[in-house]
């Protein structure tokens, strides 16, 4: 993979977004979000997204400027609406209302709907972490997975995360979805021109693929685990879909090209304040104690090391952040189609 500097690869993002009609503040925030994403060796949902975003603008299906709207507001519970808008922006919005309102109080909440895709559901956690926060971040999706037993996706891939802080170290960052893999990865093969492994998805006809191309034609994603991922795709849906009113399901429709309506796309972003259960030191202090016994932990003979979550994506983030940040040919190709669109030349050495 070829590497490329971090500051230069963010100014082209966020000159990208603004020739697509995105404000500057929010065209900002994607940069940052797909950037530290890719740093982070999340190569799925970086700028390899960024193309994608712009086809839904230029269809209609994605409002570019959108103003974040107020649904219902007390104190420690937050309803909002994206209005149509690009999801990452009315993401870190949100996530700062959730983090303002959080140091006041030992749990709050704060939905999203009417939005989009929103990026990796990490960032968002690993920024309220960074605040001091035990913090959870998911979202629901497009039907993408067939329930156990199903011939058919029913439900989305409906990713969800959580981070919280250490001291001595940085923390622990968890992000998954609850299909065997990210569609994005997929994606990616696809582009590459790569086979997958057996059992990642099925074909329109049921039936176990290398091919990555049946995702285009009908294909079938699986939850993880069988029915644990199925169940905790449906817990997803419930704090997003049915909490957060946004899209249930089928009524979900991420990447949205189609004018005259939006994807309704749901978040949930939830902060606990550890000042409220112990004090805010002594949650740091155990959060390092818990990672510490967990590096202890004997090494299997065929392992090389004991990893915590989020240990591989803060050492990839800190190498990129010193020797650039490394990108599949996948995501450069999608990146210049993205300048192409915007009339943006890359300078990105």
């Amino acid at each position: 993979m070829s590497r490329f500097n971090v500051l230069r690869l963010h100014d082209a993002c966020r000159e990208i977004f603004i020739r697509a009609g995105v404000p500057a503040e929010d065209a900002g925030m994607l940069a940052e979000v797909l950037v530290t994403t890719d740093m982070r060796g999340v190569h799925s949902h970086g700028v390899v997204r960024s193309a994608r975003y712009i086809d839904c603008i230029r269809a209609g299906g994605i409002r570019p400027s959108a103003d974040l709207e107020i649904l219902n507001d007390t104190p420690c519970a937050v309803q909002l609406s994206a209005a149509g808008g690009l999801g990452i922006p009315a993401s870190v919005k949100a996530l700062e209302l959730l983090l303002k309102r959080a140091e006041k109080q030992p749990v709050t909440v704060v939905t999203v709907n009417h939005s989009d895709h929103y990026g990796a559901a990490g960032y968002y956690a690993m920024r309220g972490a960074e605040a001091g926060f035990l913090t959870f971040s998911m979202s629901n999706t497009v039907p993408l997975i067939a329930a156990p037993g199903g011939a058919a996706p029913v439900i989305g891939n409906n990713p969800f995360a959580y981070a919280a802080p250490g001291a001595r170290h940085r923390g622990v960052l968890f992000d998954v979805c609850m299909s065997k893999v990210a569609s994005g990865k997929i994606e990616i093969a696809a582009r590459e021109g790569r086979r997958i492994p057996r059992g990642w998805i099925l074909n329109a006809k049921g039936e176990a693929t290398e091919d990555p191309q049946d995702i285009y034609n009908g294909g079938i994603m699986l939850p993880f685990a069988e029915h644990k991922g199925y169940g905790f795709a449906v817990m997803v849906e419930l704090m997003t879909g049915v909490l957060g009113l946004s899209g249930l399901l089928s009524g979900v429709h991420s990447w949205n090209m189609l004018p005259g309506r939006d994807a309704d796309t749901g978040h949930c972003f939830l902060a606990l304040n550890p000042a409220f259960f112990g004090g805010a030191e002594r949650f740091r202090a155990r959060v390092d104690a818990m990672i510490d016994e967990l590096k202890r932990s004997p090494v299997a003979p065929d392992a090389e090391r004991i990893l915590y979550p989020g240990e591989l994506e803060f050492e990839r983030e800190a190498d990129a952040r010193a020797n650039g940040v490394p990108l599949p040919e996948a995501s450069v190709r999608e990146l210049q189609r993205a300048a192409a669109l915007t009339g943006v030349r890359l300078n990105l050495k």
